[in-house]
């Protein structure tokens, strides 16, 4: 896949992201507002949530992190950073996954976390999307550095 390819995918992708972390925000917001009978629905979305979410780490994962080791000089850091931020998030979404079937657990600390979850999404998206989405790094022309003056 052209690194152009990879990166309108991975943005295409960002959007569907943010139609489930928006949706998970509203019924979070619900819940922490007091309305009842949330709480069942709450987990599913959550759930839900953590499933796409992990296809999406997959995603990049198979065509994203190839595309930045072979942009440029910077590649192997940037996938480098990007492989830790997913190992970062799996381990979120376990934790997250852990909660959420954890019947101690109330609405509210279940809502509070997946607002918080949302919000740290969206952050790290905004930041992906300028970092390492940016078509100046994911080109299909390949810039080649001169070894030779002239």
């Amino acid at each position: 896949m052209e690194p152009s390819a990879v990166r309108k995918r991975i943005l295409e992708d960002h959007v569907v992201i943010r139609g489930h972390l928006s949706a998970v925000d509203g019924l979070a917001r619900r819940a922490l507002a007091g309305e009842e009978g949330l709480e069942a629905e709450l987990r599913r979305a959550g759930e839900t949530l953590r499933e796409r979410f992990l296809e999406h780490l997959t995603l990049e994962d198979t065509h994203l992190v190839p595309a930045l080791r072979d942009a440029d000089a910077w590649g192997d850091e940037r996938a480098a950073r990007v492989e830790k931020e997913h190992a970062e998030q799996r381990a979120q979404m376990e934790e997250l996954l852990a909660d959420l079937r954890d019947s101690r657990r109330g609405v509210v600390e279940i809502a509070q976390e997946l607002l918080d979850l949302v919000n740290a999404l969206v952050a790290d998206m905004e930041h992906e999307e300028r970092a390492v989405l940016d078509p100046e790094i994911l080109r299909d022309d390949v810039v080649a550095i001169r070894s030779e003056g002239g």
